[in-house]
């Protein structure tokens, strides 16, 4: 019985270190999708110090979007 619990053990580990390999593997493929597959590697880029934007996100269930909005001068 020890033997079998802890061979269940090990091939779970191995089973979810063969999961994580696959999955950060494919967070550097974009061959399938263009698109940024997290959210922080979306690129930065310097702020212009004359553009007045705001940033406005919107989450939902596996989806974010991001929009820039420029602020009007009126408060």
């Amino acid at each position: 019985m020890t033997t079998w619990f802890h061979t269940t053990i090990l091939a779970t580990c191995a089973a979810a270190t063969i999961a994580v390999g696959f999955a950060s593997a494919a967070v550097y493929s974009d061959r399938d999708m263009p698109a940024a597959k997290k959210a922080d590697r979306l690129t930065i880029a310097a702020a212009s110090p004359d553009a007045r934007l705001i940033t406005v996100v919107d989450s939902q269930q596996g989806v974010s979007v991001i929009t820039r909005v420029p602020v009007s001068d009126a408060n």
